[in-house]
């Protein structure tokens, strides 16, 4: 089953660490800006619409 993970920049690393510790080195994730919290409702639709490209590319496998 095709899966994205979507993480924070400060995340990002853990995220991939801990992807790669349960088998799945390959994990497809998709970063958005951080913090999540804190931040407008706004802003993190922008984030969000900015992002849709990528996870579509990561859910199809064309991303690079």
């Amino acid at each position: 089953m095709p899966t994205v993970v979507v993480t924070t920049t400060k995340f990002e690393g853990l995220t991939t660490q801990v992807a790669a510790s349960f088998g799945f080195p390959d994990a497809r994730i998709a970063v958005v800006d951080h913090p999540l919290g804190g931040t407008s409702e706004e802003v993190v639709i922008q984030w969000a619409d900015a992002l849709v490209e990528a996870v579509l590319a990561l859910f199809t496998g064309s991303a690079s």
